[in-house]
């Protein structure tokens, strides 16, 4: 997407807004391309900006409405894909637990392009294009305390995790096989049902590893008011 669209850039930077990863977020008021606004940001500051969940998206969007336009950000596309989980505070989980994995066979039948996790009614992983609809499980987080929820209704897999995380925590991440079992209990017989994990390709610029989006429901957009480059 190399057009001139807008004239923000959100930066990590000294000034403005802060977030809880230690990062402050930088506007500047000129007219750019992604890859121009890459290298403005990595000259003066540190990046693009990284976004690491909601509050740092409200921070955000409450900056840019200074200037009323879209803002790049520093997520962008890549050839590798890699599985993630959806629920991103890494004090969520023990050593080990953000790779558990449930697949019939040890690994994805997928090896390239935007699927998202499900699990079946005995308790096995599967991998559909997350445009597919169905249930899902979210959980809710409350210190060490997790509860897990079926949600009533079907949904493609951006669909259940704006919904997750508007109405709980997230949708659910599986950390070990006694969850799996828990989560396994409530899914539907003869279907499936979504859980928090996703495979893409879009990666942040700054090499942060978070798993964090914010797409529109269905797909990725180009009509986001925070902008990434695909």
């Amino acid at each position: 997407m190399e057009t001139v669209l807008l004239s923000i850039v959100l930066a990590s930077g000294l000034c403005a807004v802060s977030s809880h990863a230690g990062r402050t977020y930088h506007y500047v008021n000129e007219w750019m391309t992604w890859t121009e606004a890459q290298s403005y940001c990595r000259e003066h500051y540190t990046d693009l900006a990284t976004i690491d969940n909601m509050e740092d998206v409200n921070s955000l969007s409450n900056l840019t409405h200074i200037g009323g336009h879209y803002v790049w950000i520093g997520l962008h596309r890549t050839d590798m894909y890699s599985w993630m989980w959806s629920l991103t505070d890494s004090s969520f989980y023990k050593h080990g637990e953000m790779e558990f994995r449930n697949w019939p066979t040890g690994e994805s039948t997928n090896t390239s392009g935007p699927y998202c996790g499900l699990m079946g009614d005995d308790g096995l992983w599967s991998d559909p294009p997350c445009s597919a609809y169905y249930k899902a499980v979210c959980c809710d987080v409350r210190g060490s305390n997790v509860t897990y929820h079926l949600t009533s209704s079907s949904m493609s897999w951006t669909g259940a995790q704006s919904f997750c995380r508007a109405k709980y925590t997230d949708l659910v991440s599986v950390r070990n096989n006694a969850e799996n079992e828990k989560v396994k209990e409530l899914v539907p017989p003869g279907t499936g049902v979504w859980i928090g994990l996703f495979r893409d390709s879009w990666k942040w610029t700054d090499g942060s590893n978070s798993s964090f989006r914010f797409w529109y429901q269905g797909r990725p957009t180009n009509n986001a008011r925070l902008l990434a480059n695909g």
